[in-house]
């Protein structure tokens, strides 16, 4: 079963006159209990991309499923409802608990009490782990 699947996510920045395009037809589909690794170099779009597929933030184009619920496109409070129930994100380290292992830390930011679905290896200054329920 695909517990995460994104078709063509742009997503733009402006700044003034000058407009900045983050992700450029990014398509990718996550079945359960896979691990998967966003990587590159500074500026590439990897957290606009985590940012999306979490409903953080909207992409300017193109869709984001979450158990075939589409998550993109909705209004806040929808977004956040669907989050709640299907999502768990760890930001960066500054908000991890040092004395919980990277497991526990997850289980409190989604509000788990048990297990998280699939284990997050590597140390806890890992940028960012999301877990999709």
């Amino acid at each position: 079963m695909t517990v995460l699947r994104a078709r063509e996510l742009y997503r733009f920045y402006r700044a003034g006159d000058e407009e900045t395009l983050a992700l450029r037809g990014v398509s990718l589909a996550v079945p359960g209990g896979k691990l998967v690794t966003v990587a590159g170099p500074s500026g590439s779009g990897k957290s606009t991309l985590l940012a999306c597929l979490a409903g953080l933030d909207e992409p300017d184009g193109g869709s984001v499923y979450v158990r075939d619920i589409r998550i993109s496109h909705r209004p806040e409070h929808e977004r956040s409802a669907l989050r709640a129930r299907h999502i768990g994100t760890l930001f960066q380290s500054a908000n991890l608990l040092e004395h919980l292992t990277v497991r526990r830390n997850l289980e409190l930011s989604s509000g788990s009490s048990g297990p998280a679905t699939a284990p997050v290896p590597g140390p806890a200054s890992t940028p960012c782990s999301m877990r999709w329920a």
